[in-house]
C-alpha cells in the first residue's frame, strides 16, 4: 500500500475542516496522518496545494479576493490569532491585511505569510 495522501482522504479532511467538525489542530493532525507535510494558500484564490514526500496535491480555486496594495502588519497578526475564523472568512480578513500567500509547514510547526510587498510574518503554530 502507498503512503501516497489520496485525493478522497484530502477532500474527507479539508470537509470536515471547513464545515467545522474539526479544529485547526485536528485538521493538522489529520493532514500529517496522510503524509501531508506542508500545504501552500493564494489568499487572492482560496487555492491549496498540499504536499507530502514525493506527491502533491491541488484544490481548486474558491473566491476572488483583492489583496489590499497596502501590507498592515497589525491587523495580519489579529487575523491570524484568530484561528477560529471559517477559513474563508480568514482569507477574507488576511487579503485585507496584505497577504497574498502563506505556508504552513507542519513538520517544522510554522506558519509563513507572505504580504504584498514581501514582508513575512512567522508564526508558530500554536497545536
Amino acid at each position: 500500500m502507498s503512503n501516497k495522501p489520496t485525493v478522497k482522504a484530502l477532500h474527507e479532511i479539508i470537509e470536515r475542516r471547513s464545515t467545522g467538525k474539526t479544529s485547526f489542530a485536528e485538521f493538522l493532525k489529520e493532514l500529517a496522518a496522510i503524509g501531508i507535510i506542508q500545504y501552500d494558500i493564494d489568499v487572492a484564490t482560496g487555492q491549496a496545494t498540499y504536499k507530502g514526500e514525493g506527491s502533491e496535491l491541488k484544490t481548486e480555486p474558491q473566491v476572488n479576493f483583492v489583496i489590499s496594495n497596502q501590507f498592515n502588519r497589525n491587523t495580519a497578526l489579529e487575523t491570524i490569532a484568530n484561528i477560529t475564523l471559517p477559513f474563508l472568512d480568514f482569507l477574507k480578513e488576511i487579503a485585507n491585511a496584505g497577504i497574498i500567500t502563506y505556508t504552513v509547514n507542519i513538520t517544522e510547526k510554522k506558519a509563513i505569510y507572505i504580504g504584498i510587498n514581501g514582508d513575512q510574518i512567522v508564526e508558530p503554530l500554536r497545536i
